[in-house]
């Protein structure tokens, strides 16, 4: 597996005449040849070895993208998640590496015993992972072990494959160990390509696992093929591909069920996309929508939530014709914008399809949001909000950022300076941006980050924060970018500036037909509780190369236990 050294790879290969350990001699029927005996098996060539080690590489590396793609789903942390799985992997297999020197006696059954174990392992790595979130408190403990476990099985393979050849009578010491780790690279870089972009979108996380698997088991077969010999292992091994294959067949039913545990309702929709996972739930008139496991509305409160962004920063612009909408891919956002007359054009920005068309085609959902992307006036674009911002020559007369919350280096370049320059340079004339910025009551500082990055990125601009109460997150926080208008900060009242200029919240009348918010309950949400938890100094704002809001939103999210 790549980033095995040479040195390790090389410890496979014992002295002639290294006699296995005690203890350590193989069942009947397994034994190598007698001294002096020629090998067996003597298809057992370079080719086959390369394409042996291709293989592998490719199942090695996928597995390590498989757990740490599960750990951020569940544990919401891809730094931390991506971090732990590549460190224990590799550590792992620097045990294997050096655990081969006591299985090269028997280098080709030992292979095979080695890919058989793997592939049972790492083909139910998702479940294990899965099943141990929802049932157990030591998720974490089970990832550690799954990663380090997994790791001693790929860092066995190369140095028993090298022994392997060398048992041939094929040994071309350094030469043919260079070739051995050149090919285990090609197949990493293989698989590091097919995993987002082939393996992930179309089969999802459990299936590529037993997929994975099933390549092992292959691989294993395929060498005792090569080999010449018939055991209890090749039984074992195509009992092993019957087992894989069912496992995959059954991956919806599986999973199904452990999001049944999960998730408190009914999951009436689950989709692995290539971005994240998407979950669905029901249950009397609550609809919840989850990506990556992170709550996204709830149908019975995501009006305060969603009135609020479109009606703040509509109602400060005057009559509103152009609105881009950056995330919302739920449609939610999009149905509040087409409440005003004055809109001719709203793009929607949001990086997953699937979550658009589930916005348009899920009864559920398509209900909640009144069907606002079959308006003809709605143009959705599945892409990178950033990539979209940077390359787009629209202007709008408003900029609403409905995104994920910053919990990771990903997300956190949409609440950088950058970014809100980039929003703020594509307003019209007296043109408002707004986006949504954590809770202000769990997550202070990183609220009061967010107001200081958005006044960074658009200085001369009026900064001014909102909050209000939704049941299923709690306080929750908002920062509107209004143009220049006279002096100073909103005041109570919601005028701008001590000369009565541009009035916030009046620009455009609030329309009707809203489930929660009135002119008096929207002007409330920027005046802030008294016991609200505001920064004391004013945030280092966030940038590209010091994405920082991502760990002070990691730092405040610790103090709270859910």
């Amino acid at each position: 597996m790549a980033g095995e050294t040479q040195t390790q790879a090389a410890q496979a290969a014992p002295p002639a005449g290294d006699a296995p350990p005690a203890g350590g001699a193989p069942p009947a029927g397994d034994a190598p040849p007698a001294a002096g005996a020629p090998p067996s098996g003597r298809g057992m060539d370079k080719p086959t070895v390369f394409a042996a080690a291709l293989l592998v590489a490719v199942g090695g590396i996928i597995y390590e993208l498989i757990l740490g793609t599960a750990a951020s789903y569940l544990f919401g942390d891809s730094v931390v998640a991506f971090s732990v799985a590549t460190g224990l992997t590799l550590f792992g297999m620097g045990i294997g590496s050096l655990l081969a020197t006591r299985l090269a006696t028997n280098p080709g059954l030992n292979f095979v015993r080695n890919e058989v174990s793997l592939a049972l392992l790492g083909g139910s790595s998702v479940l294990i992972l899965y099943a141990a979130f929802s049932l157990t408190e030591v998720y974490w403990l089970v990832f550690v072990l799954l990663s380090l476990a997994l790791g001693v099985g790929i860092g066995v393979e190369i140095p028993l494959l090298v022994a392997l050849l060398k048992e041939h009578g094929r040994d071309e010491s350094v030469g043919l160990l260079s070739k051995v780790l050149a090919v285990d690279y090609f197949g990493a870089l293989a698989a590091s390509l097919l995993f987002p972009f082939v393996m992930l979108p179309y089969l999802g996380l459990m299936r590529t696992a037993y997929a994975v698997a099933l390549l092992n088991v292959l691989v294993a077969v395929f060498m005792l093929r090569r080999m010449g010999r018939r055991t209890r292992w090749t039984w074992l091994a195509r009992l092993t591909v019957v087992f894989l294959v069912a496992c995959f067949a059954a991956s919806s039913a599986i999973e199904g069920a452990i999001n049944t545990r999960l998730y408190q309702d009914p999951v009436v929709h689950y989709e692995s996309t290539a971005y994240q996972k998407l979950v669905l739930t029901s249950f009397g008139d609550d609809v919840r929508l989850y990506l990556s496991d992170q709550l996204q509305f709830s149908s019975l409160d995501e009006a305060r939530y969603h009135e609020t962004l479109a009606h703040a920063t509509l109602t400060s612009v005057a009559a509103p014709a152009s609105v881009a909408i950056l995330g919302g891919g739920d449609g939610l956002l999009a149905r509040e914008v087409l409440r005003y007359p004055s809109v001719r054009e709203v793009t929607v920005v949001d990086l997953d399809p699937a979550v658009t068309e589930l916005a348009r085609t899920d009864r559920l959902v398509s209900d909640l949001n009144e069907h606002s992307f079959d308006d003809p006036r709605v143009r959705v674009v599945n892409g990178d909000a950033f990539r979209f911002m940077d390359t787009t020559d629209q202007t709008f007369d408003a900029v609403l950022i409905d995104l994920v919350d910053p919990s990771n280096e990903r997300i956190a370049k949409l609440y950088s300076t950058e970014f809100y320059a980039m929003v703020a340079n594509h307003l019209r004339p007296g043109g408002v941006y707004a986006t949504q910025a954590t809770s202000s009551y769990f997550t202070p500082h990183a609220f009061w980050q967010v107001a200081s990055t958005v006044r960074a990125g658009s200085p001369g601009r009026t900064v001014v924060p909102l909050s209000v109460n939704v049941p299923s997150f709690g306080e929750w926080g908002f920062v509107l970018s209004l143009p220049p208008a006279g002096q100073g900060e909103a005041t109570a009242d919601g005028t701008l500036g001590p000369d009565g200029g541009a009035r916030l919240f009046a620009a455009t009348p609030l329309p009707e037909g809203l489930r929660f918010h009135t002119l008096d309950s929207l002007r409330a949400t920027a005046t802030l509780a008294g016991d609200h938890p505001g920064p004391e100094v004013e945030m280092q704002a966030s940038t590209l190369l010091s994405p920082v809001v991502y760990r002070t939103y990691q730092q405040d999210m610790s103090r709270w236990r859910y």
